[in-house]
């Protein structure tokens, strides 16, 4: 699978230091390096997914209930 979401996970993470203002201790880099590195190939995975732009199906949501029971709310297609 191609990586379209190529990034320079190091300058990547210079950068976004500089901008949002938050440092990053350097014992961190590695790993905060290795985690956007994941990151694009988890999102060219979720981008190669062959899905129908005219279709919308919500997940089911979780409402406590006073009672104590557990109820979900289903959307079904």
């Amino acid at each position: 699978m191609p990586n379209k979401n190529a990034i320079d996970p190091p300058a990547y993470l210079e950068l976004m230091q500089t901008i949002l203002d938050i440092p990053v201790r350097e014992e961190w880099k590695a790993g905060v390096c290795l985690h956007l590195a994941n990151a694009a190939r988890m999102a060219d995975i979720l981008e190669a997914a062959d899905l129908d732009p005219d279709s919308l199906v919500l997940a089911g949501t979780f409402t406590p209930d006073s009672g104590g029971e557990r109820t979900t709310t289903e959307t079904t297609p």
